[in-house]
């Protein structure tokens, strides 16, 4: 297995020749990693720098050398371990933080938005980055090299002949499109709010938050450089490409042992932490003034203001009912409580709380979330012969579906979620796929369109 060492100009440091195992995985959902076992000597020492790079061929990624450690016996032969993770971890380097709601006020607001998925991750990773539509080349935050696309803005070297139909990820937006009421403190206050529309509320790491979106519409994510060029990054989100029997614009990919391209294959199916109803965790909120009381004092749609009102709602149920029914619970869902500002006449400020209403909606989309996290787990894996008919990111890609049989004749549509090399001297090189299947719900889901 070729590997060398970039440093960080992209400029080859050293052809890695004496390695004594190195296990590569790359992953169509989240970043993939490395592990590397070299001889413990004072070159590789030197030679294997934090935040150097690891490349090899076959593919579009790039690993971060990000942890080395070395290990020496009296009477053995130090060992010095490379490990990291690949350029999909540097999403992980950012943060999505609260914000003053106005210049002058110490009062601070999460960062919301709405819109489609796909275009709310491009949008805000450029914007943390500091790339594009955001560059500002003089900020903190800016990255020399990398920003993100849409699928159509990729160059050939990526796409490698995949169609642009395929990789888009649809439609599908980051919130429900319930109506939000502008919730004011008393008539002689105007409201300013943020949205009119239920909001998607963004907090912590920007890497979780696009695990989370990118949950949503059950796609990937990668940041893969262009060809045999790796100075600059494009990152982007993408579905696989259907190269099951369901459809007939290009030839099924199967993987069977009587092809004699998966020497090796393990069928696994559980429903250990399967759930098919999520319950939330009562929601602490404030009622606001408007909604308590019409003009003659009668009580409208809450009881009285104070700190402890709550609220709960679940997800959508799944499956059957009796013993079918597999309950969930979600303690602390991620909800937005304020909606903009209230401004009086005389100039003063307040926040303005969002509408309960919407708070009941956010509780229910983010139950509904979780609920597809929780989905019966039906999984093959198998390692693809080292002469396989199929060529990796030729033939297959991480994140396409394909049809895959074991010996038993049991067969069904399943993606390639990950594709490991490993390469030691007792084994030689090894490279295989691994493949997970999707329950009938996962199936239907919008944007998908395997069925």
């Amino acid at each position: 297995m070729y590997l060398a060492v970039l440093d960080e100009s992209m400029i080859i440091q050293h052809i890695c020749e004496d390695y004594k195992s190195v296990v590569w995985t790359e992953r169509f959902h989240g970043f993939g990693d490395f592990k590397l076992v070299v001889p413990g000597t004072l070159e590789n020492l030197r030679t294997y720098q934090l935040d150097y790079y690891l490349y090899t061929k076959g593919t579009n990624k790039l690993m971060i050398i990000e942890q080395v450690e070395l290990n020496t016996e009296y009477g053995k032969e130090s060992l010095l371990t490379v490990s990291g993770r690949s350029l999909e971890s540097i999403l992980d380097r950012r943060v999505m933080h609260p914000y003053p709601m106005w210049d002058g006020t110490l009062l601070c607001k999460h960062e919301r938005t709405r819109g489609k998925v796909k275009d709310v991750i491009k949008h805000y990773t450029n914007l943390l980055f500091k790339q594009r539509d955001s560059l500002d080349t003089s900020h903190e935050r800016y990255v020399l090299g990398f920003g993100w696309y849409s699928v159509d803005e990729l160059p050939d070297g990526i796409r490698r002949g995949r169609p642009t139909s395929s990789l888009d990820i649809g439609n599908i937006e980051v919130s429900g499109d319930g109506n939000v009421r502008p919730m004011n403190y008393a008539h002689e206050w105007t409201n300013n709010p943020d949205y009119s529309k239920d909001p998607y509320t963004m907090e912590g790491s920007w890497y979780k938050i696009v695990q989370n979106l990118t949950d949503l519409t059950m796609s990937g994510w990668a940041i893969e450089y262009d060809g045999e060029d790796p100075y600059y990054w494009y990152g982007y989100t993408y579905n696989g490409v259907n190269r099951t029997f369901n459809q007939g614009e290009r030839p099924p990919v199967v993987f069977s042992p009587k092809y004699d391209n998966l020497s090796k294959a393990t069928y696994f199916k559980s429903k250990v932490g399967t759930r098919t109803k999520i319950f939330s965790g009562a929601v602490k909120f404030t009622v606001p003034n408007n909604l308590l009381f019409t003009n003659n004092g009668y009580q409208q749609e809450y009881l009285d203001q104070n700190g402890d009102s709550a609220m709960q709602n679940n997800s959508i149920r799944v499956g059957t009912t009796g013993l079918g029914l597999r309950e969930g619970y979600l303690q602390s869902p991620s909800i937005e409580h304020t909606n903009g500002y209230m401004q009086a006449g005389n100039g003063f400020k307040g926040v303005a709380t969002v509408d309960p209403n919407s708070i009941y909606r956010q509780i229910h989309e983010q139950c509904n979330t979780e609920l597809w996290r929780h989905m019966p787990i039906e999984m093959f894996s198998g390692e693809a012969a080292q002469q396989s008919m199929y060529i990796y990111n030729e033939d297959f890609f991480l994140g396409d579906f394909v049809q895959i049989q074991n010996e038993f004749g049991q067969q069904d549509i399943a993606r390639v979620t990950e594709y490991i090399r490993t390469s030691s001297d007792s084994e030689g090189d090894v490279f295989y796929p691994t493949f997970e299947s999707l329950s009938d719900i996962q199936k239907s889901k919008p944007g998908l369109n395997i069925t």
